[in-house]
């Protein structure tokens, strides 16, 4: 995008969309910028990260098609109930955390060990280690079909990302991670904005793998518009919606990212209704 019509989209949003709790905040990501993926700090991550996005997505995919029995599963997924999806849910992340190579996390599936949680990975940043992947069954029964299967992917993903993070790696990607996983921790509740929280490094990694998985593995037939922001998610014909590498080449600062970035997201704004 040429740099003049950035900067009157940096003009605009600065001015029409600042505050609102859907778009994200450039003052909030300042505080920690490493930690997402707007930043100007992140553009050597999302450099490292997205090939290996694709890799490891490719390779579970892979793995997931030489069983039978899941690719017969999903074909069917949206007919399945929920107790009849769990079975396969185990099979699944077993192949996952296969295909990343790392200490497999806990998984629990019930109603009862985070009641309140639809999904959720819970790890602690004093004592790390390989983290719990939980889902609801009973919420998840609510929700679209194809959520349980894709709330899994995306959860287990976060065990990759947190092993990696407090691993011995010193790259863009472990910094990346852990400086998301503290800030992720460190945030109260309600103070990061939807696209906040959706563009940190580590949410917006695994919704990106997430979506590329069960995109590959439906002929991109799933609505991923809730998944994620824009950024994560892809059209009908396996494309990004946003692409944050290309507007990181063409911005002149991080404050520009942001602007385009919250020019982009009024469609998904819009059709959430939020």
């Amino acid at each position: 995008m040429h740099k003049i019509l950035m900067t009157l989209v940096c003009f605009y949003c600065t001015n029409v969309i600042a505050g609102d709790r859907f778009f994200a905040n450039h003052q909030h990501q300042l505080k920690t910028p490493a930690a997402f993926a707007l930043q100007h700090q992140s553009h050597k991550f999302l450099l490292q990260s997205q090939p290996i996005t694709f890799e490891h997505g490719t390779k579970l995919i892979t793995m997931i098609n030489q069983d039978s029995s899941i690719v017969e599963a999903i074909a069917h997924w949206s007919q399945l109930s929920i107790s009849q999806q769990i079975p396969y849910l185990k099979k699944i992340f077993a192949l996952e955390y296969k295909a990343f190579g790392i200490t497999p996390p806990r998984l629990l599936i019930n109603t009862t060990s985070y009641p309140h949680k639809t999904v959720y990975f819970d790890f602690d940043v004093n004592n790390p280690d390989a983290g719990t992947v939980y889902l609801n069954p009973d919420k998840l029964s609510k929700m679209g079909k194809f959520d349980s299967l894709a709330f899994l992917i995306h959860e287990t993903r976060h065990s990759y990302q947190f092993q990696l993070a407090y691993s011995n790696a010193n790259n863009h990607l472990s910094h990346g991670y852990k400086q998301a996983f503290i800030t992720q921790k460190s945030s109260l509740p309600g103070s990061l904005s939807f696209s906040d929280f959706l563009t940190l490094v580590n949410e917006y990694e695994a919704f990106m793998f997430g979506n590329y998985v069960i995109g590959q593995l439906t002929n991109w037939q799933v609505d991923q518009s809730s998944l994620g922001t824009y950024a994560s998610q892809f059209d009908e014909q396996g494309q990004l919606k946003i692409d944050l590498i290309t507007i990181h080449e063409n911005a002149d600062s991080s404050a520009t990212i942001v602007a385009v970035f919250n020019q982009l997201m009024i469609a998904q704004k819009k059709y959430l209704n939020q």
